[in-house]
């Protein structure tokens, strides 16, 4: 097993307490604004990133990867913009999963709500791209809740029923602009317009909104019709959202099934998810493998710090993945020699050189 004695990498060690994770988030916030520095302002602590940035993707070349940059590495997923690919889904609550796929061939509005961090949004993201290859279903997606006004909200079930084939009649209507009727009263007939068609052909369009907890008051309603004109509702959120959606509209609330609180991670669905990974950054499929580089004993001192938030767990395998990369450099050991065990996450780091 691989420690953090002195090697080639210096003993240097911060004393300001933070997380090598964190140091990285901070220079990322600098390189950001690298544009608007002036070359003086500019210097060692870029510099710094540009060292920390080779030294983490030579680790990852090291293990049998590739990477352009830090976000490529394993446990990112959510560090960066990118949606999680569907290889990392961890299928670790199958009776949500039973339980949401009966209510959607059952043609419901679905409610799923749980805490933050508990994989609402991965299970979001794998609706989108399943229920999209569906020929049944015609998905679409409010990106802003926050800011999504009644008319833009139509506008966007009107898109996705032309996106598959289905149209208004442009003479019902006063004033049209890209195909969309300025008017929000009008924009509304026209989703009962396009709606009948849909139904119409036995496939159903279905709404996914992510954060009920901050959907505006003016919203739901518009919500409810459109679910009374035929699109049906798959919302997420926190337990405030459904009382907030409760309180502010209970007609809502009750035509929604809800499935409330996902189940956490057990140790084995973390085990699950770092090989999963680890395989997916070496271009491998998952097969069932346990995965290397953590050892049991980690992956149990992970589950025990996060209590299986999925959340929290990518972003404990990020650091410990930085760490181990750190170590690896430090020491000049053989890549198989590292390991991550519960002793590196209380380790501090220097990058020095």
């Amino acid at each position: 097993m691989a420690n953090d004695t002195d090697g080639p990498g210096g003993t240097t060690e911060t004393e300001s307490g933070q997380t090598v994770t964190e140091v990285m988030d901070r220079l990322e916030e600098l390189r950001a604004d690298e544009g608007d520095r002036s070359t003086a302002d500019e210097g060692i602590l870029l510099d710094q990133l540009d060292e920390v940035e080779g030294r983490l993707l030579a680790f990852g070349e090291g293990l049998g990867g590739e990477a352009d940059d830090v976000t490529d590495l394993p446990f990112t997923e959510e560090a960066g913009l990118d949606h999680m690919p569907e290889p990392l889904y961890v299928r670790h609550d199958t009776e949500m999963l039973n339980q949401v796929t009966s209510w959607l061939l059952q043609d419901q509005h679905i409610g799923l709500v749980s805490p933050y961090g508990t994989g609402k949004s991965a299970f979001r993201e794998i609706v989108l791209r399943d229920l999209s290859k569906h020929d049944d279903f015609v998905v679409t997606h409010l990106d802003n809740p926050r800011e999504t006004t009644a008319r833009s909200m139509y506008q966007t079930v009107l898109e996705a029923a032309y996106g598959a084939g289905y149209s208004i009649k442009p003479g019902h209507y006063s004033q049209v602009r890209n195909g969309i009727p300025w008017a929000t009263a009008e924009a509304k007939k026209a989703v009962h317009e396009v709606l009948r068609r849909v139904r119409a052909d036995g496939k159903t369009l279905l709404l996914v909104v992510d954060e009920i907890e901050v959907l505006t008051a003016d919203l739901l309603s518009p919500l409810q019709v459109a679910g009374d004109a035929g699109v049906r509702l798959f919302l997420t959120g926190t337990p405030d959202g459904k009382r907030r959606v409760a309180e502010i509209r209970g007609t809502l609330d009750s035509r929604l099934r809800y499935y409330e609180n996902i189940d956490p991670f057990s140790p084995d669905d973390i085990a699950e998810y770092v090989a999963r990974s680890l395989a997916y950054f070496r271009g491998q499929q998952y097969r069932g493998e346990s995965p290397d580089l953590f050892t049991r004993e980690a992956i149990e001192d992970i589950h025990e710090r996060t209590d299986g938030n999925p959340r929290e767990v990518r972003i404990e395998c990020r650091e410990l993945f930085t760490r181990a990369a750190f170590v690896w450099y430090r020491t000049g050991q053989d890549i198989d020699r590292i390991q991550v065990t519960p002793d590196l996450r209380h380790r501090r780091f220097g990058m020095g050189y």
